[in-house]
C-alpha cells in the first residue's frame, strides 16, 4: 500500500491507496481556537485574532466574532471598532443620567402635589360643589401672578380671569395657619362658605389644594376695599348717604350668616379690609374664611385684626355673635369720623365713646369733609348723631346691652327711610 500525506492550510489529508483503481480519502478538521489557547506563542500570528474578538471554531475554518458593542472582522488588526464611537457613548450617559434626573424631579413633584391636595382635604372636597384647580391653572389664570391687587397679614390676592369673568386669587403665605388647623378645619371652613349666597357677600369660586395653604377663587370685586377708599390709596369723596348704605350693607350681610336657616355663623374679622366695593359701591363682606359655625364648643380661637377685635373675647377667650357685633360699631365709627380703628396712638372706639355725651366734642370727631359739603342738609347732623349712637350700642363692654345685628340692621334701614323722606 501507498501512504501520501498533504497538508494543506485548513485540513490533513491522509490518502491510503491500497490499489491503483479504489483510493481511500481520510480528513481531519484542525481546532485553530483550541491551538490558539494550547500554544499561543505558537498559534497566535498564524491564527490571529485581534483585541476586541472572540475566536469561534468553524468547519475547515475559524472567525473572530467582535465583542458585544463592536462589529468588524476581528481577524485584522483594529477591526473590531465600537458600533457607537466613545464621545457619542459618553453623550448618551449624560443625556441618560439627566433625563433620570428630571424624571426623580418630576415625580417628586407629582408626589409633593399628591400629598398637599390629600392633606387639605381634597378628597372630602371631591364631593362638594367647590371647583377645585390645579396649581398650573391658577397660574395660567393670573397669568402667573401678574396683577396684584392686594396684600394683607396672611395672603396676596391678584387678579385673573376664568371663563372670560374677572375673579380675584388668594395666595395665602402664613404656612403656619395650615399646619395648625387642620385639613378637617379647613373643609368645615370652605363648605360654610359654599352653603352661604347672598348679594353682600363674596362668593366663592372654587380653590386650589396642591400647594401647603390652599388658594382661594373669589368673584372680583372691581373698586377695591373700604380700607383703601376711607384711608388708602383709593380714597375718594364719599356722600353720607352712601356711608349709611355701605353700612346697611355690611349689616344686611352680617344678620344673613348670624341668621343662617342651617347654621349660625360669625365672621371673625369685620373690617373696613374685608368690606369690598363694586361698581356701584355696594359693599360685599369677605375674607369669612375663619368663620366658624357656632355649634358645639363655646370657647374658639380667631384670627383677627387687634383693633378691631372685642375687648371681652379677650379676657374671655369666648367668641360670640355679638363679638362680630362690636366689631362693626368700630366700621360705623369709622365711615362718620373717617379715622382708623387706631389713629395717631390713640382707640378710636375708646376715644368715641368717651366724647359721645358732649356734643360738640363728639361732633368735631366726624369727617370734616361730610360737615363742609353737607352740613346745609337738613338731614346730615342728625344721620351723623343717630348712625353715632348705634355704634355706640355696639361697643357696649356689656355683651347684653348690644343689639344684634338684625336690631342694629333694623335701625339702620329705618334712618335711611327716615333720611330719604326729607
Amino acid at each position: 500500500s501507498l501512504l501520501n500525506l498533504l497538508v494543506w492550510d485548513w485540513l490533513i489529508c491522509l490518502i491510503i491507496l491500497f490499489s491503483i483503481s479504489s483510493p481511500i480519502i481520510i480528513c481531519a478538521d484542525i481546532n485553530e481556537c483550541k491551538l490558539r489557547r494550547e500554544d499561543p506563542a505558537k498559534y497566535s500570528e498564524l491564527y490571529p485574532c485581534y483585541g476586541g474578538s472572540k475566536c469561534h471554531d468553524t468547519e475547515g475554518d475559524y472567525r473572530c466574532k467582535c465583542r458585544l458593542g463592536r462589529r468588524g472582522d476581528g481577524k485584522i488588526d483594529n477591526g473590531c471598532q465600537p458600533i457607537i464611537p466613545p464621545p457619542v457613548i459618553g453623550i448618551l450617559v449624560i443625556a441618560g443620567v439627566v433625563l433620570f434626573g428630571l424624571v426623580l424631579v418630576c415625580l417628586r413633584k407629582k408626589w409633593k402635589l399628591k400629598g398637599c391636595y390629600d392633606r387639605n382635604g381634597g378628597q372630602m372636597l371631591e364631593k362638594t360643589s367647590v371647583k377645585i384647580f390645579t396649581k398650573q391653572e391658577l397660574d395660567k389664570i393670573t397669568n402667573n401672578k401678574s396683577n396684584k391687587i392686594g396684600k394683607g397679614a396672611f395672603g396676596v390676592v391678584y387678579k385673573g380671569t376664568h371663563d372670560d369673568q374677572p375673579v380675584a386669587v388668594k395666595y395665602s403665605i402664613e404656612k403656619s395657619i395650615s399646619r395648625t388647623r387642620g385639613k378637617d378645619e379647613f373643609v368645615k371652613e370652605i363648605t360654610v362658605q359654599l352653603q352661604v349666597s347672598h348679594d353682600n357677600l363674596v362668593c366663592l369660586i372654587g380653590c386650589c389644594l396642591e400647594v401647603e395653604v390652599p388658594m382661594l377663587v373669589f368673584e372680583f370685586v372691581p373698586n377695591g376695599s373700604l380700607e383703601s377708599v376711607l384711608h388708602g390709596a383709593e380714597r375718594c369723596a364719599l356722600p353720607l348717604l352712601k356711608r349709611l348704605d355701605i353700612a346697611i350693607g355690611s349689616a344686611k350681610a352680617l344678620t344673613y350668616m348670624h341668621s343662617h336657616s342651617r347654621r349660625c355663623i360669625f365672621h371673625g374679622d369685620i373690617k373696613p379690609a374685608n368690606i369690598l366695593l363694586d361698581d356701584n359701591l355696594m359693599p360685599k363682606v369677605s375674607d369669612f374664611g375663619s368663620s366658624e359655625s357656632v355649634l358645639k364648643t363655646k370657647h374658639r380661637s380667631v384670627c383677627a385684626d387687634m383693633g378691631y377685635i372685642d375687648p371681652v373675647y379677650m379676657v374671655t377667650g369666648n367668641f360670640r355673635l355679638k363679638s362680630d357685633v362690636y366689631s362693626f360699631g368700630i366700621v360705623v365709627l369709622e365711615l362718620i369720623t373717617r379715622k382708623k380703628a387706631v389713629y395717631d396712638g390713640k382707640s378710636l372706639p375708646i376715644e368715641f365713646t368717651n366724647c359721645y355725651e358732649d356734643d360738640n366734642a363728639r361732633r368735631n370727631m366726624y369727617d370734616q369733609d361730610i360737615l363742609s359739603a353737607e352740613a346745609l342738609q337738613p338731614h346730615c347732623m342728625e344721620c351723623l348723631d343717630r348712625m353715632a349712637g348705634i355704634a355706640v350700642q355696639c361697643l357696649e363692654y356689656n355683651i347684653d346691652k348690644r343689639p344684634t345685628m338684625a336690631e342694629a340692621l333694623q335701625e339702620l334701614i329705618q334712618l335711611r327711610a327716615k333720611v330719604a323722606g326729607k
